[in-house]
């Protein structure tokens, strides 16, 4: 009898089921591109039943709803629409019909999501799932369309990261069925169900939007952020190999209105921004927006005239506007070097029409290493938090979606000055949290306090590099995660076991 080799039995049965299962070489994905949403487009969370179960659910953006269940509470930096218009439910149709509406890659049915995803647009006929601490990658720029022909669940302490200039706001996930986000995971994209509910678990942190206007949206303690974030696009050495070994940098702004009550009515509000270098390398093309403001001037800061935010520089902008209702708003400061974004942005909130003083809270998280060697290591960030308004604030706390262990409020805590458990605009309080990393991180720091029946929250982000390992000289080109291979190995492993 004639014997075959144990490798030629599985590439033969990899190449069968390949045809099988209809697949082909990576380079066979189709292209997508990235709808406009419209006045859709501000909303963190979009639907018509909200139900916010436990704790806080911090919103960078808009919040729209027609109904409010629940025991949980939020703060949101854009505006909170109660029954939003429906021209943003018309919206969201539009942007689900686009996407819907392009030509995708099947991934066959019932797909298991892992390893890594280049732009464009991948459909499963069935459920399409991330399991239990598993991490998805989505490298380059460009759009990804993730189309569910059912649910849409991601396990528990699953990730999902961005590399090579992937951008948050170019991802899309439209399920025709429930989104259901496990509890501790990190989730990137907007989700636009095909007319299902969107579940969000305790602690998610989510970069992008839930959209599901005449649906419902749950949370349990989680972050939702609309902003736009991109990732650095890793450098590269000759024959290809990506080597991470320069330091990252690290931004931080700070925003206060001249007037924070205009209790007698509408009035003009200057902005001042003060943006800093919190890092240890300097950073070129230096920008401030404001959502609710524009244009944001710079005034002053750059010492020696060069265009780079150095270590040393405060630099100072301005921007004014007419506010004629409570409005919050929200600044972002970005810089770059080496490679990589820093982010950073600041919220306040101008009361109208009513003598509330609203309050204001400042955090800057600065990491012990900006730059680890291959294999990693450990990293201590410290949160200095501080209160740029006028009004006392309680219940100071501090959460982090990549460092867990973070202290709740300390009685007694040593900058304290006074010991009355408030937070003063001449105080200064400190907390810190150690977490190892493996691979270069990204990740955001949220501090809470309240005042004056209102929640004040800031954000602060923060990126460690963590050096790749070299690759042994072996005259073959580097191993290479592949979409098409891991679905390939998961449906084998189905059928065998």
């Amino acid at each position: 009898m004639k014997k075959f080799k144990k490798n030629s039995i599985v590439i033969a049965l990899i190449v069968s089921f390949m045809f099988m299962f209809g697949f082909t070489s990576p380079s066979s994905v189709l292209a997508a591109t990235t709808p406009s949403l419209g006045t859709a487009a501000p909303y963190g969370i979009l639907s018509s039943t909200f139900t916010r179960n436990v704790g806080l659910t911090a919103i960078t953006g808009d919040l729209g709803y027609t109904t409010l269940s629940g025991s949980g509470t939020d703060t949101v930096t854009g505006l909170t629409v109660v029954t939003p218009p429906g021209q943003a439910g018309t919206d969201q149709g539009t942007a689900l019909a686009n996407l819907n509406g392009q030509s995708c890659t099947s991934l066959g049915t019932n797909v298991l999501l892992a390893g890594t995803y280049t732009p464009g647009c991948y459909s499963s006929s069935g459920t399409m799932d991330i399991t239990l601490g598993t991490t998805v990658t989505l490298s380059g720029a460009g759009t990804y369309i993730f189309r569910s022909g059912g649910a849409i669940t991601t396990g528990a302490n699953s990730i999902i990261a961005l590399a090579n200039g992937a951008s948050s706001c170019d991802v899309f996930w439209t399920p025709n069925g429930d989104t259901t986000l496990g509890a501790n995971s990190t989730f990137i994209g907007t989700d636009i169900p095909v007319a299902q509910d969107i579940y969000v678990g305790h602690l998610v942190s989510w970069l992008g939007r839930a959209l599901t206007f005449g649906h419902t949206v749950t949370t349990d303690t989680d972050t939702i952020s609309s902003l736009c974030t991109t990732a650095p696009v890793t450098p590269a050495v000759s024959g290809g190999l990506p080597l991470v070994a320069q330091v990252p940098p690290l931004i931080n702004i700070v925003k206060i209105p001249t007037l924070l009550s205009l209790s007698a009515g509408g009035g003009v509000v200057a902005y001042d921004y003060t943006v800093s270098n919190t890092g240890t390398v300097a950073m070129s093309n230096v920008t401030v927006t404001d959502d609710k403001c524009a244009p944001v001037n710079f005034i002053s800061g750059d010492i020696n005239n060069d265009s780079k935010l150095n270590v040393n520089e405060t630099w100072k902008y301005r921007c004014t506007a007419t506010v004629l209702q409570t409005t919050a708003n929200t600044a972002t400061a970005t810089g770059q070097a080496n490679g990589f974004t820093a982010i950073d942005t600041a919220n306040a909130m101008v009361v109208v029409g009513v003598p509330i003083i609203p309050p204001l809270i400042h955090v800057v998280k600065k990491p012990s290493v900006f730059l680890l060697p291959a294999g990693g290591g450990a990293v201590t960030y410290t949160y200095t938090v501080t209160n740029p308004g006028t009004a006392p604030l309680s219940n100071v706390t501090i959460t982090d979606d990549k460092c867990t262990g973070l202290p709740g409020r300390v009685v007694g805590h040593p900058g304290d000055l006074n010991k009355n458990d408030l937070l003063e605009s001449n105080e200064s309080w400190s907390f810190t949290c150690q977490t190892n990393l493996t691979q270069t991180t990204t990740n955001t720091g949220v501090a809470y306090g309240t005042a004056n029946g209102l929640i004040a929250t800031d954000f602060s982000l923060a990126t460690v590099a963590v050096t790749p390992p070299k690759l042994p000289k072996t005259g073959f080109p580097p191993k290479e995660e592949s979409t098409i291979w891991n679905i390939i190995i998961q449906k084998l492993y189905s059928f065998f076991f």
